[in-house]
């Protein structure tokens, strides 16, 4: 009984740490801010890089997280991202928008460091 117990102490607390790791990096609304995108255009964007995720088999529920904040008087949706989903979204990001280009050549120079 007591190895049961410890057992399930330690599978809650690689839970709580593998949480930890996951700490928002940005909020979804931050980047649709800087990459000019209205919420349907960053739904798409979020959409596929939520794709993305799980095709590398990564926890996309770790990564992408709905939240829900008090905005203008009413209940507005929102997500707490990972770096890693973070990265995702620009990169799927439609390019043909200039914010989105720039933010992709930034993410290409910090990757190669020119």
């Amino acid at each position: 009984m007591l190895q049961t117990i410890d057992y399930l102490e330690a599978i809650l607390e690689q839970q709580h740490r593998a949480e930890a790791e996951a700490a928002p990096d940005f909020y979804a609304s931050e980047l649709r801010e800087m990459l000019g995108y209205t919420a349907d255009g960053l739904r798409v964007a979020l959409d596929r890089a939520m794709q993305a995720c799980a095709a590398l088999r990564m926890p996309v529920t770790l990564n992408f997280r709905r939240i829900y904040c008090w905005q203008g008087g009413e209940m507005a949706e929102d997500w707490q991202l990972s770096r890693l989903a973070g990265y995702l979204l620009i990169v799927n990001s439609d390019p043909r928008n200039p914010a989105v280009a720039q933010a992709q050549w930034m993410l290409f120079k910090k990757s190669y460091s020119f």
